[in-house]
């Protein structure tokens, strides 16, 4: 997240700075039918803080970082085994590879098909739709409808469906962690999950954790 020279003077204010005293400026001439001549209008203490200290410069500025590492959660699937699943709101559809399908031991529909569009507008058409399919995570069961690619480039995907279905919300810090609240629309249960970058799930952690030692 970018910050521009305002958001970074007001985030330094209180302890650094004595702001001026709000002044009022009386308008005149007409600015608009809602701002007639003689109105007094309220200045913005920045820009007048600005204004009067004609040296001042933003501190600490913070801006984003060039990429992120996609985010990803653990969840077990069709109660056979556990999948790394990367979180992606910017996908229409919850889709998985052929490989860990058949892992699963799920089954598809090869009537159902849609024509898939990557961001370097490969075209790749799914091999069928996969209904129903137990996602178990946090204590929570949830059902998606997963469409079956041949050779994706990841093993899950959750999309926008798997947002919506738990009324998903992403927590995230600025130093790129992030958790997400998800809810259980049979149940009602809530549960914090953790994300994890994408190929470094809670096992990778527990080695390098022991491997410090």
């Amino acid at each position: 997240m970018t910050m521009s020279k305002w958001d970074s003077l007001c985030r330094n204010t209180s302890s650094k700075r004595k702001w001026p005293l709000l002044n009022l400026t009386q308008i005149t001439e007409d600015m608009s039918d809602d701002i007639p001549k003689g109105y007094m209008v309220a200045d913005d203490p920045i820009l007048q803080y600005l204004s009067e200290h004609k040296e001042a410069e933003p501190e600490d500025l913070v801006v984003a970082k060039p990429s992120e590492s996609l985010r990803a959660i653990y969840t077990t699937i069709n109660r056979v085994g556990q999948e790394e699943c990367i979180l992606d709101g910017g996908s229409m559809i919850v889709s998985m590879s052929r490989e860990t399908a058949v892992q699963s031991g799920l089954n598809w529909d090869p009537n159902i098909r849609i024509n898939m569009e990557s961001a370097s507008n490969h075209v790749e058409k799914t091999l069928g739709l996969a209904r129903n399919v137990r996602f178990a995570v946090g204590g929570l069961n949830l059902f998606l409808q997963v469409h079956i690619l041949d050779n994706p480039p990841y093993r899950v995907l959750l999309g926008r469906p798997f947002e919506t279905l738990t009324s998903a919300i992403i927590k995230t810090k600025i130093d790129g962690s992030s958790e997400i609240v998800l809810t259980d629309p049979n149940s009602k249960e809530v549960a914090v999950v953790p994300t994890y970058k994408r190929g470094v799930g809670p096992d990778d952690l527990q080695k390098q954790r022991y491997q410090a030692f």
